[in-house]
Parts: structure tokens; sequence; C-alpha cells
């Protein structure tokens, strides 16, 4: 897509099973992003100390699987193969490669059991790694195809 796509993601999607109330993510890997650690020119920018942290541009070429809306993909039976861009349920990201950073990271990608660690995936990574940021914005483009999500 252009300069700096030299990066790459795991998006993790949250579902919650209605009936076992187990916390299960699945994780979808995303090579070729561009990853932007913004949150000191955002402030600067906008005055908004809540601003984003950490910005991914994911241009639509570069999938890890079918996208589907967060309610489709919800509904979903077999989640194996999609994903979604969520910022309303606890979805996340983990920066996995990051090459200016020195940032190279084996996660597992696919469904993960939020059980399996004592605070819960998202603690695990966080604490283990960092570099994992809740989604809080979700952009769309289309003149130059692409999603960008924002984290904190």
């Amino acid at each position: 897509m252009g300069i700096g796509y030299v990066d790459s993601v795991i998006i993790y999607n949250r579902h919650i099973d209605g009936v076992l109330e187990t916390e299960t993510y699945y994780g979808t890997r995303f090579d070729g992003v561009r990853v932007e650690l913004t949150q000191g020119n955002q402030i600067a920018t906008t005055g908004n100390q809540n601003a984003d942290a950490c910005i991914v541009k994911i241009p639509a070429a570069v999938t890890g699987g079918k996208y589907l809306p967060p309610k489709q993909w919800e509904e979903r039976q077999d989640k194996t193969g999609t994903f979604t861009i969520d910022k309303d349920n606890k979805d996340f990201y983990v920066i996995v490669r990051k090459p200016l950073l020195g940032i190279d990271i084996d996660l597992p990608i696919g469904a993960v059991e939020s059980e399996a660690y004592p605070a819960g995936f998202f603690q695990y990574v966080s604490n283990k790694y960092g570099y994992a940021y809740q989604i809080s914005t979700v952009d769309v483009y289309e003149l130059i195809p692409r999603f960008q999500i924002g984290g904190k």
C-alpha cells in the first residue's frame, strides 16, 4: 500500500457464550499494516487527554479472513476464517511485529479460551508483552480502501 506498511497486528474478537458464560477470543493476524503510536501527538494537537494511544491502518487488500459486520459476526456459529472490528465489545489488538521498535511477538490466532489465563486473556497479554490496545475507534475509508482502528 505504501511506505511504512511493514508491521503486523492480531485483532482479537471477543465472544461470550450465552449458555456457558465462557469468554473466547478469536484472533486474526494481519501482516503488511501500518502501526502509529500517536498519543503524544494527538494530545498536543487536540488537547484531548483521552486520545487514542495507537492507530493501525489495515489496507482492504490485506485480510486475515473475511470481514463481517459486528452483528453478523456475533450471530455466526463458526467464526473460523472471519473477523470483525467492534469498539463496543471489548475487542482488542496486539502489535506483534514492528521492526522499528524491535517488536516480534508470537501469539495464538484462532480461538483462545480466556479462562485458561487467571486474569483473562487481554490482561495476560497486556501484562506479559504490552502493546495490547482495546479498540476505541473504527474508521473505514474508501478513497484509499482501508480500515483504521484506534486503541487505548
